[in-house]
Parts: structure tokens; C-alpha cells; sequence
């Protein structure tokens, strides 16, 4: 029998957090003297009125979490926050479509960057603000934040922490989860601190400044300009975001050992960093040459495949120019780094590099026992065995992301999508990249112009993307509702 007291004490908790997020984003609305804020009064007083009726409710809750209710929180939590993010929108007249709305707050908190507006540069501070910050909270997880401050979860965040940290475990760096969320929610903080100052200095105004750093360390992509990073025509503010977005893609554990502990050869011992380094340069290489076959502008070519190799790879989705006018061999690498991201422990998308060298160990394996059937090879990265029970979970991964990859382009195909395109917006939402790959809805064109069952379509995707499938999907599972 699932304590569903208990899961609205917790959703109680997320409805309070988010109430005090609009709150900033309204104060932000009044610091510059904007009219019409009633979307942000509207917004508050709703989210303050769910959070009273989900107090009422799990007040008197008795009784330990358990694993299901933990998993059943966390995508409870995730539906919640984006259905009050989509208030501002929609009482803001930003858009007409309900649809509309929503993908925006799910891409917000999902960090996928991928915007259904359009004229993003007549947008209020105020909803400029909020769609960063939903940016900044998703980043390390909304579940991940709550545990880090609200102790009062009790033996209930093991639960929360195992069900939004998914699949291949990132490290605990301490015995109590609350002190583990708290080590990697200060490096978090403190990689925005320094790309907002860097930012500044680079040229960017204050506003831009705070806004493109909240994006850049959750590996979100939400810009205050409908040219994106382009606008700034700056390379300084590119070369800091192109640093900031890769330090992001790294294991925050990784980040841990190297900037708390000064521990450097346990870092670049990590065969998933160093997985991740040589993609990353070898991506750029390749597309560099590409690129010079075209032109003979050596380092803007240099500057370009490297600035949207680091912006794809990590899942961030910035651009300063539209990648679609590349040589089509660009886009084949693109695609391949998309899906593949960066580190698990990360605020990047993907299904991870760990994920990718596991199944090439495994796969190296399989040749081996066919010529040594009786031999005994474990799967290593690193210093690292993978348990039988984590490369299950890895291959099941892999199968379910394929599935759901292949039905959503169909989805959209029969929605009168090319297929290149549709292919593209698929993997760009299940992966919370951002730009897509395609010639409708490409790397410059915005998702709204999507119809409305491909924006609801999307909002799944993202959704399922960031939670890394399981947590998402097992509710829809009819088994989840049974007894034991």
C-alpha cells in the first residue's frame, strides 16, 4: 500500500521551495520597474494554496518511506514544479498555448534548453529570470536541492537521493546523503559565482551575465537572446562559457577530488573523464578540418567547432551561428556526441560516457569468451569492476532509450515532420540538448512552431530523458501499483 500522506509531505516541501522562487523572480519584475505582474501574483498565490492543501493532507503522515513511494515522489515532484513553472507563462500572455507553456517549464527544469518562444528579446526580466532560474534548480535536480536543505526528510532522502540518482552511481563523498548533496550543491554554487564574475569581466552586462551563468553550470542553455551566444559576437564570452560549460560535463565528484581535495591523480585516473577529454578533442578536431575545407579562417573555425563540439556534447545547446550550414559530416559528429554526453555525476544530459565504455568493455569481453569460453572476465573502467546487476541495468537502458528514440520519430513523422527532423527534435528532447539537428526545427528555429501534440509529445521526452527513463516510466507500469 503506497503512504501517499507521506509523499504530500514531501511535495509540500517542493510547492514551499518553488512559491519562494517566484517570489525572486517577482522581486526581479519590481527591481526594474515592470508593469503588469499579476502572472508572478497569480502564480505565488496558487502554488502557496497547493502547498497548504498538501500540508493538510500528509500532516499527520506515520511511517518509513520506501523505495517505490521514493521513485513515486520524485516524478510526482518533477510533474508538480513544471506545472506551476508554466503559470507565469500563461497568465503572463507570453503565449496563447497551454502546450506552449509547458514545454517551456519542462525544458526550464529539465535543462534541456530548447525554447518554444519566440522574440525572446521583448520578454520581461522577470520571465527572462524565471526560465534561468528553473534552469539553475533543475540543474542538480530539484529532489537533489530538497535533500540538501530540508533535513527533515529524514531516513526519506535515501529513498529521494536513490531514485533521482539513477542508473551508474556517481559516489557518495561522505557516510550521510544530506552531507554528500550539501559538498556537491557548494561546488554548484561556486562554478556560478565564478562564470557569472567571468562572464561579467568578458563584457556581458550584469542581468545577461547572472542569467547565462545559471544556464551554463546546470548544462541548460536558456539565453536572453534569440540569437543565443551570438548576440555578443564576443570570442572572451565564448572561450569562459566554453570552460565553464566542459567543467560542468565532469563528475561533480570528479570536481570534489580536484578542487577540494587537490587529489589530481585520482581525477585523471577516472576512465570516464578521460572518455570524455578525448571525445571532446577529437570531436573538435574533426570538425575544425571540416570546417577549414570551407573557409580559411583558421581560428574562428577552431573557436566554432570547439565552442558548439563542448555546447553539444554537455548537453548545453548554446550556439553562436547556425550548425546546419556546416558540411553534413558535422552534423553525423554532432549527432553522435549528443546522445553520448558527458560524465554521470553531472548537470549534462545523454546517456553518459560511463554508460558508453561499460558497453564497449562488455562487448570486448563477449569476443574474448567465444575464443575463451571458460575464461573469467570482469568489467573494468579504471580501478572499477561494474557488478553483473549494473551492466543489466546499462543494457536495459540502452533498449529503452533505443524503443523510445525509434517511437518518438515516428511520432513525428506522422505528425508531416522530414525525417531527419524528426529524428533531430527527438534526440535533442530525450537527450536535454537543446538545438536539434534538422531544416524546420533546427539548430536557430524555435520548438513552437511544433503543434500542440508534438510540444506535449516533447515535454514527455524531456521529462523522461532527465529523470534517465526508469524513475519516469515505471509509474505507467501497472505492476508498480500492486501489492508486494
Amino acid at each position: 500500500m503506497i503512504n501517499y500522506k507521506i509523499i504530500a509531505r514531501i511535495l509540500c516541501s517542493m510547492a514551499v521551495l518553488e512559491t519562494i522562487l517566484l517570489i525572486v523572480a517577482l522581486a526581479v519584475g519590481i527591481f526594474y520597474g515592470e508593469s503588469g505582474l499579476s502572472n508572478f501574483y497569480w502564480s505565488v498565490a496558487i502554488s502557496s494554496a497547493i502547498a497548504i492543501a498538501l500540508h493538510l493532507f500528509g500532516k499527520d503522515s506515520q511511517g518509513r518511506m520506501t523505495r517505490r513511494e521514493g521513485y513515486l515522489s520524485v516524478a510526482a515532484t518533477w510533474t508538480l514544479f513544471t506545472i506551476i513553472g508554466a503559470l507565469p507563462f500563461i497568465f503572463g500572455c507570453s503565449t496563447e498555448r497551454i502546450s506552449v507553456a509547458f514545454f517551456e517549464a519542462v525544458s526550464g527544469f529539465t535543462t534541456t534548453g530548447a525554447t518554444a518562444l519566440g522574440n525572446l528579446d521583448t520578454l520581461p526580466h522577470s520571465i527572462l529570470f524565471w526560465r534561468s532560474l528553473m534552469h539553475w534548480l533543475g540543474g542538480l535536480g530539484i529532489v537533489f536541492f530538497t535533500v540538501a536543505v530540508l533535513p527533515s526528510l529524514g531516513t526519506g532522502a535515501t529513498k529521494l537521493f536513490a531514485a533521482e540518482a539513477t542508473g551508474v552511481s556517481v559516489g557518495k563523498l561522505h557516510p550521510r546523503v544530506q552531507t554528500t548533496a550539501r559538498y556537491i550543491w557548494g561546488i554548484y554554487i561556486s562554478l556560478f559565482v565564478a562564470c557569472m564574475f567571468s562572464l561579467k569581466i568578458a563584457g556581458m552586462g550584469w542581468f545577461d551575465a547572472i542569467n547565462h551563468a545559471m544556464s551554463t553550470v546546470s548544462s541548460g542553455g536558456f539565453s536572453t537572446h534569440q540569437e543565443s551566444i551570438g548576440y555578443f559576437h564576443s570570442p572572451a564570452i565564448e572561450y569562459v562559457l566554453i570552460l565553464f560549460m566542459f567543467l560542468s560535463g565532469v563528475s561533480f565528484t570528479m570536481l570534489f577530488f580536484l578542487f577540494i581535495k587537490h587529489n589530481f591523480k585520482y581525477v585523471f585516473r577516472d576512465g570516464e573523464l578521460r572518455t570524455y577529454i578525448y571525445i571532446l578533442l577529437g570531436s573538435t578536431a574533426l570538425i575544425t578540418v571540416c570546417l577549414l575545407f570551407d573557409g580559411d579562417k583558421v581560428f574562428s573555425d577552431f573557436r566554432n567547432a570547439l565552442f558548439h563540439v563542448v555546447s553539444i556534447q554537455t548537453t548545453t545547446g548554446f550556439t553562436t551561428n547556425d550548425f546546419m550550414v556546416w558540411p553534413r559530416l558535422t552534423w553525423v559528429i554532432l549527432l553522435v556526441i549528443s546522445v553520448i554526453g558527458s560524465c554521470s555525476g553531472s548537470t549534462a544530459g545523454g546517456v553518459k560516457c560511463v554508460r558508453l565504455v561499460a558497453a564497449l568493455k562488455i562487448l570486448q569481453n563477449e569476443f574474448k569468451r567465444i575464443l575463451h569460453p571458460k575464461a573469467v572476465l570482469p568489467v573494468r573502467i579504471g580501478s572499477h569492476t561494474i557488478a553483473e546487476d549494473i551492466i543489466r541495468t546499462i543494457f536495459a537502458f540502452f533498449t529503452i532509450y533505443i524503443i523510445i528514440a525509434i517511437a518518438g520519430t515516428m511520432c513525428y513523422t506522422l505528425m508531416d515532420m522530414p525525417l531527419l527532423d524528426a529524428f533531430g527534435v527527438t534526440i535533442a528532447l530525450l537527450g536535454n540538448i537543446g538545438p536539434a539537428l534538422g531544416h524546420t526545427i533546427g539548430a536557430v528555429n524555435p520548438m513552437g512552431l511544433l503543434p500542440d501534440e508534438g510540444l506535449w509529445l516533447g515535454s514527455f521526452l524531456m521529462l523522461a530523458g532527465r529523470l534517465e527513463i526508469f524513475v519516469f516510466i515505471l509509474p505507467f507500469i501497472p505492476r508498480f501499483w500492486k501489492k508486494d
